[in-house]
């Protein structure tokens, strides 16, 4: 039995907590809002009184924070407490920078392992996870993460598994800006949604992003869009990894292109408040213009 502590445990975090109980392993759960640990205390893990009870007997610390000053703060911490063989695994998504630095810095052996497949691949335990750290880290995490996920991968070093995931959410991004302007001229055009999700479904414009986002209500009841856009993964925090993918390419000399657009587009959603709303409510801002038109 490995001792587990999670950090943040939120949307994601609480079937984190529960396919990590239903695997074997001893788990502390610590998180700002007590009431998210709910699920995870009902589930059979033990409620710390904050991260530094949580992470000091445990032999791998998860953390699943909101934001990069969040999981540099709380590494900061928990860091100072755990044994020197211990192992911290970032399972949010962070600058690549921010992984390489809290390796060198924190005394203990650290891994990046940011997730894809949203609250769904969540609570089916099928979800991607990419990997940045050393062999060893990543073979004494990886059956830890395969109660979590399908397809755990190392992708390289101390940053890899943020750049493979700011690399996915980058594609996810503008393709859902792109997908939303093809909505918009198809109404234009009198083209039904639901017609067009039809065709492009089985034509060269299908994409994951298309089969569970497409941003018109009443086409797929499955979609955020059917459901008063409900958030699965917000507009807030897409601007906020598009964000990240723009510094990471600024630091390589590298052209935004599509990258831009699409930040500014979503940067643009958050300013007109619907940054709480699934990333597929972008496509209001196009029923928006065209009602000014």
């Amino acid at each position: 039995m490995t001792r587990l502590a999670l950090i943040g445990v939120g949307t994601m975090g609480r079937h984190f907590a529960r396919h990590l109980v239903a695997a074997g392993h001893d788990l502390a759960v610590h998180d700002l809002a007590p009431t998210a640990l709910d699920d995870a205390v009902a589930a059979g893990a033990r409620r710390a009184t904050d991260a530094r009870d949580a992470a000091a007997t445990a032999n791998i610390v998860l953390l699943s924070l909101p934001s990069p000053a969040a999981v540099e703060e709380t590494a900061t911490t928990v860091a100072a407490v755990i044994d020197r063989g211990a192992l911290l695994i970032d399972l949010s998504t962070s600058p690549p920078a921010l992984a390489r630095r809290l390796a060198a810095t924190l005394g203990v052996a650290t891994l990046d392992a940011p997730v894809s497949g949203g609250p769904v691949g969540a609570e089916a335990a099928s979800l991607t996870i990419m990997c940045g750290g050393d062999g060893a880290a990543f073979a004494s995490a990886e059956p830890v993460l395969a109660a979590l996920g399908t397809h755990v991968v190392h992708v390289g070093g101390h940053g890899a598994g943020q750049a493979a995931k700011l690399c996915n959410n980058l594609l996810a991004g503008v393709h859902m800006a792109a997908l939303c302007q093809a909505v918009a001229i198809a109404r234009a055009e009198g083209i039904e949604p639901a017609l067009l999700y039809d065709l492009v479904s089985h034509s060269t414009g299908d994409s994951r992003v298309l089969r569970n986002r497409f941003p018109a209500p009443g086409v797929d009841d499955r979609h955020p869009a059917s459901h008063g856009y409900a958030s699965l993964f917000s507009v807030t925090l897409m601007a906020k990894d598009l964000s990240l993918a723009a510094e990471v390419a600024a630091e390589h000399g590298l052209v935004e292109g599509p990258l831009a657009t699409a930040l500014e587009r979503f940067r643009a959603a958050e300013a007109a408040g619907l940054g709480a709303l699934d990333y597929s409510a972008l496509t209001l801002l196009d029923e928006a213009s065209g009602s000014d038109g």
